[in-house]
């Protein structure tokens, strides 16, 4: 190497998508550029128009070269699918007392259409990320809570159940998924136990990949339970893309289908369709079912309530007093 090269790791910051090598001269660039998370080298030289103090590059170039080289190797090593894991607000959750409040909440009110049209699909099986989905008609179902509407655009299914509850699974699990006007997600979950035959769903609709089926007159309201009460968290989707900003709220009251219906869905996806339980990363999870959380207000919601009894304290020791003069 020529006397008075150096090299160093940066950032560009005019493209932060790109991780560079500073080599021999300044003016210089061997660009990482990365697709889709995965690096592909390309080296080409081009003019670095933005100035850079060559004693700042120096100072840190070690550092910077440090974490550069482990991040190559990090994401060399990962696929599109698990790099995405990383994110904090994933989904599905183990809903466990410890880290559930509970509150009143909002009231769900569901507008399901009791002849709806369905078009159910096979998107794979057995693939783990497919599922049987049952699409419906725009129109045929809403869900409205504190005046915000989402409509219903379809409901599928995994088995074993994505979300635990206490760390117990259930056979299946079914996902409604809705779409408000902004295109905001909300995913209304329901557990589906083993139980008494249910005649809202035939197994004989149950399609094999590439010969969707059609349903007609399908009674929507199947799908809800009697009680309202529920698990609210945000969350994410479950299959790629995973992305995050979803509405999650998993029904308290749990669907049942016989041995029969379930082992029909089960026979379609002999090693599972679900998704690993993600970590809470320090959410909490709302509830509405009395005598399920067991967690603790925050150390400010105990302090507003001190501060509350105090100020109540306050205001009858003053009405005592001006009641004895």
């Amino acid at each position: 190497m020529p006397k008075g090269s150096n090299t160093g790791w940066i950032i560009r910051p005019d493209k932060p998508e790109k991780l560079c090598i500073l080599h021999e001269s300044p003016g210089i660039l061997v660009t990482v550029r990365f697709f889709d998370t995965i690096p592909t080298p390309i080296c080409h030289k081009m003019e670095y128009k933005q100035k850079m103090s060559r004693s700042m590059l120096l100072k840190s170039s070690r550092l910077i070269e440090i974490l550069a080289t482990l991040a190559i190797i990090s994401l060399t090593a990962a696929s599109p699918a698990r790099a995405v894991v990383s994110q904090s607000q994933q989904s599905p959750v183990d809903i466990v007392s410890g880290s559930t409040v509970f509150s009143v909440l909002p009231a769900l009110q569901f507008s399901y259409n009791n002849h709806a049209h369905l078009n159910v699909v096979n998107t794979g099986s057995p693939n783990e990320e497919a599922t049987i989905r049952a699409e419906v008609d725009p129109g045929a179902g809403q869900l409205t809570i504190s005046g915000h509407t989402w409509n219903l655009l379809q409901f599928h299914f995994h088995t074993a159940s994505e979300h635990l509850l206490n760390g117990q699974a259930s056979p299946v699990e079914m996902h409604m998924v809705h779409k408000d006007s902004d295109g905001n997600l909300l995913v209304v979950g329901r557990w589906i136990d083993e139980g008494n035959f249910n005649s809202g769903f035939n197994k004989n609709d149950l399609p094999v990949f590439g010969h969707p089926v059609s349903v007609n007159s399908f009674d929507l309201n199947y799908l809800l339970p009697a009680s309202m009460q529920s698990f609210r968290y945000d969350g994410s989707l479950t299959t790629p893309s995973f992305a995050e900003g979803v509405k999650w709220v998993v029904m308290n009251e749990h669907l049942t289908l016989a041995h029969d219906q379930i082992a029909a869905f089960r026979q379609l996806f002999p090693q599972g369709n679900s998704r690993e339980v993600q970590e809470l990363n320090g959410r909490i999870i709302m509830t509405d079912v009395p005598g399920f959380a067991t967690a603790v207000p925050e150390p400010e919601s105990w302090g507003m309530l001190l501060a509350g009894l105090g100020l109540i304290g306050t205001i009858i020791r003053r009405r005592s007093s001006h009641t004895a003069r």
